[in-house]
C-alpha cells in the first residue's frame, strides 16, 4: 500500500468516528424522570384543553344553558390554568437545560 491509500483509510475512519459521534450526539433518550413527568402532567394538559373547548362549544352553541354557569367555568379554568402554566415552564426549562448540555454548556445568546 502506498502513502495515498493509507491517508484515504485514515480519512475514511476519522469521517466514520465523526459520523458515530454526531449520532450519538443526536440520539433522543427518554430518562425515567421524563416519563414521569409526562404521565403526571399529560392528563392536566388534556382535561385543560377539553375544558376550554367545552367551553367554547357549549357557549357558542347554546348560550342561554350555560349563562348562570359562567362565573363557576370560568373559576375552574382559572384554577386549572396556575398548575398547567407551572408545568408548562417546568417542561421548557428542562428542555433548555437539555439542549444547553447537548451544546456543551452554551446558551443560545451566548457568543463565547
Amino acid at each position: 500500500m502506498n502513502e495515498s491509500e493509507v491517508s484515504i483509510q485514515e480519512e475514511l475512519l476519522e469521517a466514520k468516528q465523526k459520523i458515530f459521534e454526531l449520532e450519538a450526539a443526536t440520539k433522543t433518550t427518554l430518562l425515567p424522570s421524563q416519563l414521569l413527568v409526562i404521565i403526571l402532567v399529560g392528563p392536566l394538559f388534556l382535561s385543560f384543553t377539553a375544558l376550554g373547548i367545552l367551553i367554547c362549544y357549549k357557549t357558542l352553541n347554546n348560550p342561554a344553558t350555560i349563562s348562570p354557569h359562567i362565573q363557576n367555568i370560568l373559576l375552574v379554568f382559572a384554577i386549572f390554568s396556575t398548575p398547567v402554566t407551572a408545568a408548562a415552564a417546568t417542561i421548557c426549562s428542562l428542555m433548555a437545560d437539555e439542549l444547553k448540555a447537548r451544546l456543551g454548556g452554551k446558551g443560545f445568546g451566548d457568543e463565547t
